[in-house]
């Protein structure tokens, strides 16, 4: 059993901390989910683009 470890954030670079972040979750993603979640929020975000585009000028 590893011994946790204890850092005071504000001590670490934000790269550091960026780091150990990702290293420390990477195990738990499930990468089909998390493509088919980015692939959503790519379609919602072209479609609030679309909708905001309508807006401005202006239309539906």
């Amino acid at each position: 059993m590893q011994h946790p470890v204890q850092w005071e954030v504000e001590a670490l670079e934000p790269d550091e901390l960026q780091r150990l972040v990702l290293a420390a979750v990477d195990p738990y993603i499930d990468r089909d989910v998390l493509a088919r979640q980015i692939a959503c929020e790519e379609q919602q975000r072209r479609a609030l683009e679309d909708f905001a585009g309508r807006v401005g000028r202006g239309g539906r």
